[in-house]
């Protein structure tokens, strides 16, 4: 297992170009290696190593044929329903755009413009942030013959061919503390600085260089906690790192990691992001073999509750119990319990109603 470890970083790290020290040992159980590739969303990076390294050391004749036409073939898929969602989103942004409204794009397809291969960045749905047009990118939606559902207080869902779209109201959860709610004021502040390019040839925005830094974090710890996160995640945090090197004050970024309990977090996810994908760290980043050793294990092994079609009510009741299964990652990564985070989830979708 160690081993199908080692191979899989030294493919990813292949695959985001670090190409030293890339021979693989005799034996490869491809089986397991695609297997584990899949599950961790990072399929497709791996396969750009292993043809990289392919062309040096031969390592795909090792491979059983079927397996390979059956990698290949899903990363070709993959990449025809990135595809497919470009065009759905770059058609969305020109809508936006006829109406003056502005789309800031958040998370995967901004993130993915970070990437060698963009396409090789899976992507599920696309979240965006319209300022302070929400309600109107709702209204020009459904005007559009566009269906949207507004029943989260989060965001909307834009339903699209081939794609969802995530419409924010808010960046995070902010029921129930006033500490999220002032973290949500400041994101929405840093999201635009003035000079964010447009996605390519689209009319999308992407996010600021200081908000990835800090919002991309945020939504992997949140994940982290609840759910649990996979190596596309790592991927993504050493994406950021790598592209805003040199753009990102990381002395501030550590002061707003540490008021808003993110740091530890933070510290170890960079170590990683140098462990799994060779991404230098731009900041000294102090040494902690046993966080990232229970962080990389829960992101690789973790046990989750049934993953099979669920109830509204089983989702929720196996969240609790995620919940409680993983209440040592509050006490290593977070400034809170999972006693006081469920207390306070609990309190504000019963009671708190002022999100102003």
């Amino acid at each position: 297992m160690k081993n199908t470890e080692t191979i899989l970083y030294k493919l990813i790290a292949a695959g985001f170009g670090k190409c030293d020290d890339v021979a693989l040992p005799s034996f490869v159980d491809w089986k397991r290696l695609w297997m584990m590739a899949s599950q961790q969303g990072v399929s497709a990076i791996c396969l750009d190593g292993i043809q990289l390294i392919d062309k040096e050391y031969g390592c795909l004749a090792s491979m059983p044929k079927q397996l390979k036409i059956q990698w290949i073939a899903s990363v070709v898929r993959q990449e025809q329903a990135y595809n497919a969602q470009w065009d759905a989103a770059k058609g969305l942004a020109e809508l936006y755009d006829s109406y003056g409204v502005d789309i800031f794009v958040m998370k995967g397809f901004s993130l993915s413009r970070l990437y060698p291969r963009p396409e090789h960045r899976p992507c599920t749905d696309m979240d965006c942030y319209l300022k302070d047009k929400y309600d109107n990118g709702n209204r020009i939606a459904k005007e559009n013959g566009l269906t949207v559902d507004c029943s989260y207080y989060k965001h909307s869902k834009i339903l699209l061919k081939g794609l969802t779209v995530e419409n924010h109201q808010y960046l995070l959860p902010v029921k129930g503390s006033g500490k999220a709610k002032k973290f949500e004021h400041e994101l929405c502040t840093w999201i635009d600085d003035g000079s964010n390019e447009y996605i390519g040839d689209s009319r999308l925005k992407a996010s600021s260089p200081f908000f990835d830094a800090v919002y991309i974090l945020a939504h992997a710890q949140e994940h982290f906690l609840n759910e649990g996160i996979i190596l596309r995640h790592i991927c993504d945090w050493a994406m950021v790192l790598k592209a805003h090197a040199d753009k990102v004050d990381w002395d501030e970024w550590k002061r707003v990691c540490k008021e808003y309990g993110m740091l530890s977090f933070g510290y170890a996810m960079s170590r990683l992001a140098y462990r799994v994908c060779g991404v230098n760290v731009p900041f000294d980043c102090p040494k902690d073999d046993e966080a990232d050793r229970r962080l990389l294990d829960d992101t690789l092994y973790r046990k989750v509750c049934n993953n099979g079609k669920r109830s509204d009510m089983q989702v929720r009741i196996n969240l609790v119990k995620n919940m409680f299964r993983n209440s040592w990652k509050y006490r290593m990564f977070s400034d809170t319990n999972f006693l006081m985070f469920c207390g306070r989830r609990v309190w504000g979708y019963l009671f708190d109603k002022d999100l102003d």
